[in-house]
């Protein structure tokens, strides 16, 4: 079921994400590293606030939606709960201003909004995703994704900079989430509709996630606001253009398998128990494992392609010496959250995740005060991989004695890396040509190669799958026939 789903989220997702390779490429040449540095860093900053205050309402909605949609205070809860945060972050926001005069008050106001809406807009995209329902959350992802893109294009070349860049999301996503906050939320208010029993629930299972989602940005984001103030925006900018190329590729096709995977388990959860549950999680890692490793493994083979094609030329230098660091962090940071940190919410113990990610949090800071000022770019990239090593493998054991042991797949894995190895050879020859064309014909390869090689060893069942199908079709073809 798992993999019909995760399919059906490629589009939906996948093509989101392409707009946002193309973005990448329209904005690296628009925009000066100092400039991209400058947004970087308002995003980094945008990223705690709705990690601290917003994103507990997300999960809460993913996890409980399947026992109280049938409520009509669930939604109203939720709602109000949020508005009470925009409130709050208000307050806080013009407590800024004031304390801290030298901060521009522009930047606090795109910094409120962009927050106030990327969090509403998460919020309406986890209640698609709790509904099982990837065709809307990928017509509000596109819409979302191209409306930034154009906005934003229009406003840099108006001769706003990288003001113009955030002003453009900022429109994108009120524009693209009006309408389900008018028909699924309604705009009016009342108080009555709130319902303390399902907050307390919500505040239970989402304040502990609350320091861990901190920490966990910390660990993602630290290192550019770090890298601004030991070096310069425009490193930063550099840094997290190469950054945001990764994620676009590796991270995002692990979110897609995620969006699908995780309501699925938790409705498996709720209706069949813990084993059967544990046994989807297994299932569902190896299908994370069957897309993000060949990804990986084919994003730092033609990394050379990927930034002659997609990057402006003052980025190309620093982005080949830290994509392959980036490749692993990318494949490090979706396992944890995506293979391990599953269990601690499927059994409701979100308290057990903040140690782990406390100890990274802080081993990060600490390492990338100690390796910038030495290595410069490298040494963040490299803070960052021994804080997410430290983080798997507390969480790991937290997991493998107060829950229950990771359910993850050996065999699949070692056929997955054997298919994934047989492509990486086939790719080596023709690793370093550049241009559209070689593009178009290093994929195709890499992907029909690691198809062929995948089946072959039977990789995520995928032969038993196809051959279970070529018997439905003739079976189906002869009784055609006898008909």
């Amino acid at each position: 079921m798992v993999s019909k789903h995760a399919f059906m989220y490629v589009f939906s997702h996948g093509i989101p994400a392409l707009i946002g390779f193309l973005s990448i490429a329209v904005f690296t040449r628009l925009l000066s590293p100092e400039q991209y540095g400058v947004y970087a860093l308002v995003i980094a900053i945008t990223a705690l606030v709705n990690a601290v205050v917003f994103e507990w309402i997300k999960l809460s909605l993913l996890r409980y939606y399947s026992q109280y949609k049938m409520e009509s205070k669930f939604l109203s809860t939720l709602k109000l709960s949020f508005l009470g945060l925009v409130l709050l972050t208000t307050i806080i926001g013009v407590m800024t201003a004031i304390i801290f005069p030298n901060i521009s008050l522009s930047l606090v106001v795109l910094c409120l909004l962009l927050s106030w809406l990327q969090s509403w807009g998460g919020v309406n995209l986890s209640l698609m995703r709790a509904q099982l329902n990837p065709k809307s959350y990928g017509y509000y992802s596109f819409t979302r994704a191209t409306l930034g893109i154009v906005l934003g294009t229009l406003l840099i070349s108006s001769g706003f900079g990288a003001v113009g860049l955030l002003i453009g999301l900022i429109i994108a996503l009120l524009l693209t989430f009006l309408r389900p906050t008018i028909q699924i939320w309604k705009v009016h208010l009342n108080t009555t509709d709130f319902d303390h029993t399902m907050f307390k629930s919500f505040l239970m299972y989402g304040l502990p996630l609350t320091l861990t989602l901190l920490m966990t940005v910390v660990i993602h984001n630290s290192d550019r606001l770090i890298i601004g103030y030991l070096m310069t925006t425009a490193a930063t900018g550099v840094y997290s253009v190469t950054y945001d190329l990764i994620e676009q590729s590796i991270f995002t096709l692990m979110m897609v398998v995620n969006l699908a995977a995780l309501p699925i388990a938790m409705k498996v959860m709720e209706e069949k128990g813990e084993k059967a549950s544990y046994q989807q999680v297994k299932r569902n890692t190896s299908l994370i494992f069957f897309i993000s490793i060949p990804a990986a493994l084919g994003v730092w083979l033609l990394s050379d392609n990927l930034v002659y094609l997609l990057l402006g030329e003052q980025y190309r230098q620093a982005a080949r010496l830290l994509i392959p660091y980036i490749v692993v962090i990318a494949l490090l940071r979706g396992f944890k959250l995506y293979c391990i940190d599953i269990m601690f919410y499927l059994k409701k113990k979100t308290s057990l995740q903040v140690i782990p990610v406390v100890v990274a949090g802080v081993l990060n800071i600490v390492l990338n005060f100690v390796l910038i000022p030495v290595m410069g770019l490298e040494g963040a990239a490299i803070a960052t991989v021994a804080s997410y090593v430290t983080a798997i493998l507390l969480s790991w054991m937290l997991v493998h004695i107060q829950i229950h042991p990771i359910p993850i797949p050996i065999g699949d894995l070692i056929k997955i890396v054997s298919a994934g190895l047989i492509m990486g050879l086939c790719l080596w020859p023709i690793r370093d040509h550049l241009g559209v064309i070689s593009l178009i014909y290093q994929v195709t390869l890499g992907v029909l190669t690691y198809g062929i090689a995948a089946y072959v060893v039977n990789a995520f069942d995928l032969r038993d799958w196809a051959n279970k199908k070529l018997y439905s079709q003739s079976k189906s073809d002869i009784n055609g026939g006898i008909k």
